[in-house]
């Protein structure tokens, strides 16, 4: 019995000891937890409703990493991005978040979000510095434009950047400084973690193609190219969004492209109808010496009421992403399951 006993305890250290060269990522797609522009819609209280919707989901992850669509906002506050006539035709839309709401995200455990994105500088520049301000307050990073960080997980030094299509952004369609960036990034670290605000939006952007893609005139990159420059030097894995669907994953050279979370979890002002509410939380593992991908699982969510986040019983996300992945890279060496496992064929 003694000896059953050490075997047991020796196996339980040894797979402790194997757990712990992973990286463990949860990421998602775009958050907005409700915004009082264009027009006021929030939820009930502090948003406690979203943690006790999908936070379980979202624990036990070295990272757990979202897009923040929007910024958050005082009294003081005023839009700064539309013309009053554009924001009553509802042509443009800020999106201001009240301070009370940004705790929700500490209640869903979100460690890093990135900053990058078309709605970022909804409120001007005075907007942006309130939203780090209300950031640090709660412990929680982020990489904001052409301002990647390095965080400490087990002994490792990450790097993380975000790229975007703005004139203030590291840009999607300018691989020359892409490739800079990286590699300057990579000298300084252990792994590399890229997000991407890029393509182009709505029900009919779920396709990748190798080719550059545009919104309303506005270059939102090859996202192929960008993402295969950025591993090229250095990054371990990519995590986009942008367009507000899902899209296909990839791997090369080992590495995991995520070409678009789309809606994780957007209160009000966002159209979440049809595939536009459908999304996922990736659950990753990355091995921490070489930043390959060891495994990784699909958790299927959904929008439901105005916009509030909860797992997916009928697993669309993984119809979806499984479907998209097959159509737009036949020849890819990831294999996912019905049930959303993914693996390195």
């Amino acid at each position: 019995m003694k000896t059953r006993l050490n075997l047991l305890v020796l196996l339980f250290a040894v797979c402790n000891f194997a757990n712990a060269q992973n990286l463990k990522i949860k990421a998602v797609g775009d958050i907005m937890l409700g915004s009082t522009t264009p027009t006021k819609i929030l939820p009930p209280g502090n948003g406690e409703q979203f943690a006790k919707a999908i936070g379980q989901y979202l624990e036990g992850a070295d990272i757990t990493f979202g897009n923040l669509e929007g910024v958050f906002v005082s009294e003081d506050l005023k839009p700064q991005k539309c013309s009053e006539t554009s924001r009553k035709a509802r042509r443009c839309y800020e999106f201001g978040m009240p301070d009370n709401l940004a705790p929700a995200l500490k209640d869903m455990n979100f460690s890093v979000l990135s900053m990058d994105n078309n709605h970022n500088s909804d409120y001007g520049a005075a907007g942006v510095r309130h939203t780090k301000s209300v950031l640090d307050g709660l412990d929680i990073r982020y990489a904001a434009k052409k301002a990647p960080i390095i965080i400490e997980v087990q002994g490792k030094k990450i790097g993380i950047a975000a790229f975007g299509h703005s004139s203030i952004s590291y840009r999607v369609s300018d691989l020359a400084v892409a490739k800079k960036v990286i590699e300057g990034l990579d000298a300084k670290c252990d792994l590399v973690l890229v997000s991407f605000h890029g393509g182009a939006e709505g029900v009919n952007a779920q396709h990748v193609k190798d080719e550059t893609e545009e919104y309303f005139g506005e270059n939102r990159g090859n996202l192929v190219q960008f993402s295969r420059t950025v591993i090229d030097a250095g990054a371990d894995l990519i995590i986009g969004h942008g367009p507000h669907v899902l899209r296909g994953i990839d791997v090369y050279k080992n590495k995991l492209i995520i070409y678009s979370l789309g809606n994780f979890l957007t209160h009000g002002n966002v159209n979440i109808r049809g595939v536009l509410g459908n999304s996922a939380i990736m659950d990753l593992e990355l091995d921490l010496e070489s930043g390959d991908l060891v495994s990784g699982q699909i958790i299927p969510t959904k929008q439901t009421g105005k916009g509030i986040a909860v797992y997916d019983e009928a697993g669309k996300a993984i119809t979806l992403i499984k479907d998209l992945s097959k159509a737009d890279f036949p020849q890819s060496k990831l294999s996912i399951t019905s049930d959303g496992r993914i693996t390195r064929q």
